[in-house]
């Protein structure tokens, strides 16, 4: 771990410490470092608004001044669940239980669609806890030494997100908030963010006329307005001009496929949860295109092909959909329907690397022109 992941991840035990000063019965999941900050998942008896993060930083920065130190402390397995449960931290103990049985707090690994057991056959018996103050947190570190270590640091927003990621488990109160080594970096930080809501696509897309979002309609799904429509064409007619300088031909293909073709491609098991299904009168199974992978393949296989008559090119500007979760949409970035500009290509080995070179130059050619 750097030094300012170090930093920020102290920066997230002192927020979560000045958060059972203020709320005593708030229960805690996670607290780890991201890119550009860090954030806790907290379960709390009362909705917190912008306010409240002003009311935590004040707490935070009286327990900074108290200098308080980072205190680890090695312990056996079973007398840290029996400490978590006696502080009824439930989602600690959750995470202890893991430990034990399986080695891992990894939901994904523990609960995911393959059978992982003979990963697990290592038994934790010792953990490490920190202690700063009257928190204590199940933790591996490293921390600075203590409080006064963490110069600068401010809490940015709050979101709602699913215990673990999984929509079946409590909502809880994500807080994201960053910390650096100075006032500068801090000040610097800020400004940028403040640059980037000026330009936020989410408001610059009403405002210039190009798309909007409509409750009627669903949320995640973006409804694009003539002038928007004028943009999306003029990028389409450009990126189909370099596939077809590169032998693509134009396919296209429904929106709806029975479940079998995604059985047959290996993407049901997988991504079963996440599409949109649909039942005929007659009792059939459909569900909404979450790729297009699939049906190119069927337009491959319509008849046999000589070596000769390889690579077959086949390039298609169309909507894929997927079940997103409602807290995980952000404007144009995280969608449930997707305009793809897709494209597959069947080719002998021998010409693999020459059509790797010809996908780059487009690639190249199209975002080139954009300045990437």
């Amino acid at each position: 771990m750097s030094n300012i992941e170090t930093l920020r991840h102290s920066a997230a035990h002192l927020m979560a410490a000045a958060i059972q000063s203020i709320y005593p019965n708030a229960k805690f999941g996670v607290g780890p470092t991201i890119e550009e900050g860090f954030y806790y998942d907290i379960e709390l008896d009362e909705q917190l608004s912008p306010e409240d993060l002003k009311k935590i930083e004040k707490e935070m920065i009286a327990l900074q001044k108290q200098n308080l130190e980072f205190v680890k402390k090695q312990m056996d397995i079973d007398d840290a669940i029996k400490l978590f449960k006696d502080a009824k931290q439930d989602y600690k103990v959750e995470l202890l239980e893991d430990i034990k049985k399986h080695g891992t707090t990894s939901a994904s690994e523990i609960y995911g669609d393959e059978d992982k057991s003979s990963k697990f056959k290592v038994q934790s018996s010792k953990i490490t806890i920190y202690k700063t103050g009257t928190f204590i947190d199940l933790c591996r570190g490293p921390h600075v030494k203590a409080t006064k270590d963490i110069k600068t640091f401010k809490l940015l927003k709050l979101a709602g997100a699913y215990w673990r990621g999984d929509e079946k488990n409590p909502m809880l109160t994500r807080i994201y908030g960053t910390a650096f080594e100075d006032k500068k970096s801090l000040a610097d930080y800020l400004h940028m963010l403040e640059e980037a809501e000026k330009r936020d696509h989410k408001k610059l897309g009403p405002q210039l006329d190009l798309f909007i979002f409509s409750d009627m309609v669903g949320s995640g799904m973006p409804l694009w307005t003539p002038r928007g429509t004028i943009i999306r064409e003029v990028l389409d007619d450009f990126i189909w001009e370099l596939r077809k300088a590169k032998g693509y031909e134009k396919v296209e293909i429904p929106h709806l496929a029975k479940k079998d073709l995604y059985e047959a491609s290996g993407h049901w098991d997988k991504f079963k949860d996440e599409l949109f299904h649909i039942t005929t009168r007659e009792g059939h199974h459909f569900v909404i295109k979450p790729m297009n992978c699939p049906h190119h393949t069927q337009i491959y296989a319509r008849k046999p092909h000589s070596y000769k008559e390889l690579p077959q090119r086949y390039a298609n500007t169309t909507m894929v959909y997927r079940d997103e979760q409602s807290g995980e949409l952000a404007g144009l970035s995280r969608v449930r329907c997707i305009t793809q500009d897709d494209s597959h290509v069947f080719c002998r080995k021998s010409q693999v690397k020459d059509e790797m070179f010809a996908i780059w130059d487009i690639v190249d050619a199209f975002y080139g022109a954009f300045g990437f």
